[in-house]
């Protein structure tokens, strides 16, 4: 009798804590105007309902490194140790959970769905997946954590959300970037590929990605399109 009463009271706590977040997610969601502020309040329940008070999103600053755009800690612009900087070139390609541990600056694979983190891990970097791409980077420290309360599918979760405001602000109309992995080239594409590649600040594999192509395709548009624009450009000052 008693042990059912135990059992009845355990799982009314856990329907309590999860309405909570839930909660706090939906509000979020559903009063989301400026998508910058957005990011922010959801890496922040990131950071609350994970205990760790050291929580950043990574965006790439240059091809082959990148900055802690937004934090917990409310440190703009941040930059991350080598380590950090080495799993994030590689993370961008492979799309694994990475997790780096104290007595190794080599990034290890994390299986987010059956692994469990322990004492030796000092930082966990969560994938932020829009259509199979990375557009950004979790980095979590977990140093000193209480790793129990790191819910690594509650955080998939968070991430999920997170993608999908930044999408929007790589790709603010999401004119290509639900569009098929090919389709013929268009002339008004030119000026979304250029913008796309200025918010990846100069990372064309990243901005090939969020228009749902690949490299190889970025840059076949490329070569194609700014020819004929400099070439209606220089027609237009002989007229």
């Amino acid at each position: 009798m008693y042990k059912i009463a135990d059992i009845q009271d355990y799982r009314t706590a856990n329907r309590s804590a999860a309405s909570e977040w839930l909660s706090d997610l939906t509000e979020i969601v559903e009063g989301r105007y400026q998508d910058e502020d957005s990011v922010q309040r959801l890496l922040m329940l990131v950071s609350e309902h994970t205990d760790l008070s050291n929580v950043s999103i990574a965006l790439p600053d240059s091809p082959s490194r990148f900055k802690a755009q937004y934090s917990s800690t409310g440190v703009d612009n941040g930059v991350y140790s080598y380590a950090v900087q080495h799993a994030l070139c590689r993370q961008f390609e492979s799309l694994e959970w990475l997790v780096i541990k104290e007595t190794n600056d080599r990034a290890e694979r994390f299986d987010h769905l059956h692994g469990q983190l322990t004492r030796q891990d000092r930082c966990l970097l969560v994938p932020l997946i829009m259509r199979q791409s990375v557009l950004a980077v979790l980095v979590m420290d977990l140093r000193g954590a209480d790793l129990a309360r790191v819910d690594t599918h509650w955080v998939r979760c968070l991430g999920a959300q997170i993608a999908q405001v930044l999408a929007t602000q790589v790709v603010p109309n999401f004119k290509t970037l639900y569009a098929r992995p090919y389709q013929r080239v268009k002339g008004d594409e030119l000026e979304d590929i250029r913008a796309a590649i200025s918010k990846c600040n100069g990372n064309k594999t990243m901005a090939a990605r969020i228009l749902g192509l690949t490299p190889r395709q970025l840059r076949y548009r490329l070569a194609k399109l700014e020819p004929e624009v400099e070439g209606s450009e220089s027609a237009a000052v002989c007229h």
